[in-house]
């Protein structure tokens, strides 16, 4: 048989074939698995699986916890990963000073990209979170928003309602302390609630009788049958549900954190929205909540009344800036009414976040909670006389420096948002490697250099802006991973000869909310929410120490990192 003759029968025909098909599938794979970038370190295992790195962080549990990891086995504080099937690998960037000169002084260079914006487009889409810098609507929606953050803004409207609201929880804190007898309960669910009132409160104006506070403590009050459970020293409280509107602004708002761990959230948020009904009425009734509340205060104006919410002050920036435009005010327009659920849902998860970890902390911690109770008492002497809470005024019009110590090592330690996307806009270098225009830059919030030591590495690599600015290395033990308020603190000669103390927002690396004109938009909010929180509790109860087995809660990352179940078992402080 001739050569020819082997090749056309059908034996060899099939084996061909298959040696094709064999082929071609190789080569396609081939081209699924991730392709490194050059000069910066990864993992090499990760670069034969078309899945990348990912089987590692589902293994680990935390992607954020997971990545700080990498950049202390790679020794490194620049690495890259492989997030996502199929696209590019993550450049992160595990240095707090060399994130500051990249978020702050190349914003052209490094914008917010489809990594990040594709996430909250699915539920505020138009929002300014959603916008690069350069897109011209990114402008005019600032405009609309700019305000909301002003110290008077935040003093003569957003403040009050904070106090109301924590005042509110206080209170009943008090009555489940008296019920509990010296038991433990659950702090969580209140403290969310709390939060969800204060952001509702202040977007929308809503009455507060209609909150979930208040109903909370009108089934607390003696003339109802309190239903509570006792087991091993915890007292369980029954939890109400939320009103149909409250409920259904969380929905919304967990339907971000539903789709952020998910390879295409635009895809994914639309399967939900189109297949979950809950989803859908949640939706139905948000946009009944913000078109009732946009007419009501349209009337408002009309009668001359004060302003009294965020969706006032944006109305009035709309009517603004549509008479410089020359066009009729749209106070129903897309972006308002994403502005609004943006301020809501960011405003609503970080305060609620944070607030809980740093009463895990200052439970832990009774020498920095005692320390932090003599200066708030030192701080409001009248308060004290008086035997009552500091006034929202007394609050807003003083100075702290333990207090503000406090809330910024809680703020470093819980770090609500583990780290901040970035999308490179043109080719570019990272400490002196290659990285291409699109590639998804991430800042850690929780790598070396804020939770660990940083670090070492050439420093010829950096930018003069960046050696002017690093400090000196500190001692070999200190200690980054302890809860300790004293770090951000400093003493100077008063001109009395005593020392005095100070707050320095410098002293130590932080990136909780993000760093530059893209970083968090409500965190003046949120200070301001903490400082009044901390406050009021912190005077009003000794949160006494846990059993060791709810002491720590453990981490659970939802649209912000979040402790899984927080306790408390406070003790009225007699003044």
């Amino acid at each position: 048989m001739s050569l020819l003759d082997a090749l056309d029968s059908s034996p060899t025909r099939l084996s061909l074939g298959c040696l094709l098909l064999a082929g071609i599938a190789y080569t396609l794979y081939r081209s699924m698995l991730p392709r490194p970038l050059a000069d910066i370190p990864y993992n090499v295992s990760a670069t034969n699986r078309i899945l990348g790195d990912l089987p590692d962080v589902k293994a680990f549990g935390s992607l954020t916890d997971w990545l700080a990891t990498q950049a202390i086995k790679h020794q490194s504080p620049l690495f890259q990963a492989f997030i996502r099937p199929f696209g590019k690998p993550w450049v992160v960037v595990a240095d707090h000073y060399e994130a500051a000169e990249i978020c702050t002084h190349r914003v052209k260079e490094f914008d917010r990209g489809t990594s990040s914006t594709a996430v909250f487009n699915c539920v505020v889409p138009g929002a300014h979170i959603t916008l690069t810098s350069s897109d011209p609507q990114f402008r005019k929606n600032k405009e609309l928003v700019r305000n909301l953050m002003t110290p008077s803004f935040l003093s003569e409207v957003s403040a009050p309602e904070i106090y109301d609201k924590f005042s509110r929880l206080v209170e009943l804190w008090n009555m489940k302390t008296e019920h509990a007898n010296g038991q433990f309960f659950s702090a969580s669910k209140d403290v969310h609630n709390a939060a969800l009132d204060i952001i509702v409160c202040a977007a929308f104006g809503l009455d507060t009788q209609h909150t979930q506070l208040v109903k909370e403590i009108q089934e607390l009050t003696p003339d109802n049958n309190t239903s509570s459970t006792k087991i091993d020293g915890e007292i369980a409280f029954e939890e109400l549900p939320l009103n149909e509107e409250l409920n259904a602004l969380a929905t919304v708002a967990e339907s971000v954190a539903k789709i952020i761990k998910t390879p295409s959230p635009p895809l994914f948020h639309w399967m939900y929205r189109s297949f979950s009904a809950t989803l859908k009425n949640a939706f139905a009734l948000t946009k009944q909540l913000q078109e009732r509340e946009i007419a009501n205060g349209i009337k408002r104006r009309a009668n001359g009344e004060a302003m009294k919410c965020a969706l006032d002050e944006i109305s009035v920036r709309e009517e603004a800036l549509a008479k410089k435009e020359g066009r009729e005010p749209d106070y129903y327009s897309q972006v308002i009414t994403s502005e609004m659920m943006s301020y809501l849902i960011g405003g609503h998860e970080t305060t609620s976040s944070a607030v809980r970890w740093g009463l895990s902390y200052l439970s832990a911690e009774q020498r920095a909670q005692s320390e932090l109770r003599n200066a708030l008492q030192q701080a409001y002497p009248q308060a004290k006389s008086e035997r009552r809470a500091p006034s929202l005024v007394e609050i807003i019009q003083t100075r702290v420096p333990y207090l503000d110590a406090v809330v910024e090592e809680i703020l470093r330690l819980s770090y609500p948002f583990g780290m901040t996307l970035r999308e490179v806009q043109v080719d570019t270098q990272i400490l002196g490697a290659r990285v291409p225009k699109g590639t998804t830059v991430v800042f850690l919030s929780n790598g070396p250099s804020i939770l660990s030591p940083p670090i070492d590495f050439d420093d010829s690599r950096s930018s003069e802006w960046v050696k002017s600015r690093k400090p000196k290395p500190l001692e070999k033990d200190y200690d980054y991973s302890s809860f300790k308020p004293e770090r951000w603190l400093k003493t100077t000669a008063g001109t009395d000869g005593k020392e005095d103390l100070s707050f320095d927002s410098q002293a130590f690396p932080i990136q909780a909310f993000g760093l530059g004109p893209r970083g968090c938009f409500g965190r003046r909010m949120s200070y301001l929410e903490m400082k009044i929180f901390f406050t009021l509790v912190v005077w009003t109860f000794e949160l006494l120490p846990l059993p060791a087995d709810v002491a720590r809660p453990k981490p659970v990352s939802s649209l912000t990192r979040n402790p899984d179940r927080v306790f408390i078992k406070p003790r009225k402080v007699v003044l």
